[in-house]
């Protein structure tokens, strides 16, 4: 694993700078329940609905048998189970009789074939050997009443023909109904909504864990062991808290160096953002701190330019700032390890371009 990944696994994560952070994008969180919602949904719809299967319909018919006694044979009642019963549906001996009932009713076998009769009729018993169950699902309401009627007499006719029963007696029926299927539209919804927020939560905590950026003075010297000078706020804040900060440590550790080079650690193509630093922090100063300032040049990354190996090497030292909230951390690492092995030494880190609500926000400062 790469070392600099986990050095940041590693680190203690500051939740008071992460919760404050969060809430500006606490927004993602219902707005990814909502999608999910939706999305789920609307699968569900499509799924049961839109493309879910035709509409059936169907009947139950409740029959008695009464099984025959032979006193040398017995009862034949145990080879009559749900499973033969099903079977018995599509044999010579109910499925013929059947298709005679339905040409009697005027149906023809092109209206009604044997293999739809076979597929819309389902015999079972409930417990008792004596009461058959049959249903006849179908997708047309008159077709169900249709092979129900001929299903129930040939099964009847069955009875009276087989040696095994004495009778088999139709004791009721229920008219032709449409099938319904339980709704789940609000589970689905429910569900997407809490699946997509929890997994909004997770990628909000992946995406800080694996974030190398910075966003308060005392992360900053946790990471990089340096002192942090100050902070420079993105709109040039002149806020005298801050700003008496930066002052004296900006004479403590800079006060005496003659030559000392500023590099943003963004400046990866030139020097306009480390130019842009170094007026900020003039500003932030003021005028008491010009002969000091005079001093100090903008300079971007010493890697783009081999002489600037010779210019870091001649000065005093590096003022290195760091844009708070931008993923250059990595960047800064490897600025920092440069400057060691040039023993160019890192006289302090500024944070620049930082939030001065949020950090007055961190600190509870009114």
């Amino acid at each position: 694993m790469d070392r600099t990944f986990q050095r940041h696994m590693d680190e203690e994560l500051n939740l008071r700078s992460f919760y404050l952070r969060l809430i500006k994008k606490i927004w993602i969180i219902p707005l990814a329940a909502l999608v999910g919602a939706f999305l789920c949904g609307g699968i569900y719809t499509l799924v049961n609905v839109t493309f879910g299967p035709a509409r059936s319909y169907s009947t139950e018919s409740k029959l008695y048998i009464k099984f025959a006694y032979d006193e040398q044979a017995g009862t034949l009642v145990d080879y009559y189970n749900a499973f033969t019963w099903n079977l018995l549906m599509s044999t010579d001996d109910i499925l013929p009789i059947a298709m005679e009932n339905l040409q009697k009713a005027g149906v023809s076998k092109e209206q009604i074939s044997e293999q739809e009769v076979i597929d819309s009729v389902k015999a079972e018993i409930p417990s008792d050997v004596r009461l058959l169950l049959v249903t006849v699902t179908n997708n047309s309401q008159e077709d169900t009443d249709l092979i129900t009627d001929a299903i129930d007499e040939a099964l009847v006719n069955y009875g009276n023909t087989n040696e095994a029963f004495d009778s088999i007696k139709l004791i009721g029926k229920t008219d032709s109904a449409l099938v319904t299927y339980t709704d789940r539209t609000f589970v689905a919804v429910i569900f997407g909504a809490v699946l997509f927020a929890v997994a909004a939560v997770l990628v909000l905590l992946l995406v800080d864990a694996l974030d190398d950026s910075v966003y308060v003075p005392e992360d900053c010297e946790k990471r990089y062991k340096l002192p942090v000078l100050g902070v420079l706020f993105e709109n040039n804040s002149k806020d005298a808290f801050f700003k008496n900060e930066l002052q004296a440590a900006y004479e403590k550790y800079i006060a005496g160096a003659e030559r000392v080079v500023l590099i943003a650690s963004d400046s990866v193509k030139d020097a306009e953002n480390s130019k842009k630093d170094l007026d900020s922090l003039k500003k932030a100063l003021g005028s008491g701190f010009d002969s000091q300032l005079d001093k100090v040049t903008a300079m971007e990354i010493p890697g783009n330019v081999l002489d600037n190996y010779r210019k870091i090497g001649a000065s005093d030292g590096v003022i290195l700032t760091v844009p708070a909230g931008k993923r250059c951390g990595s960047m800064s690492e490897h600025i920092i390890a440069q400057l060691k092995k040039h023993e160019c030494p890192v006289l302090g880190i500024i944070l620049v371009r930082a939030d001065a609500g949020f950090l007055r926000r961190y600190y509870r400062i009114k």
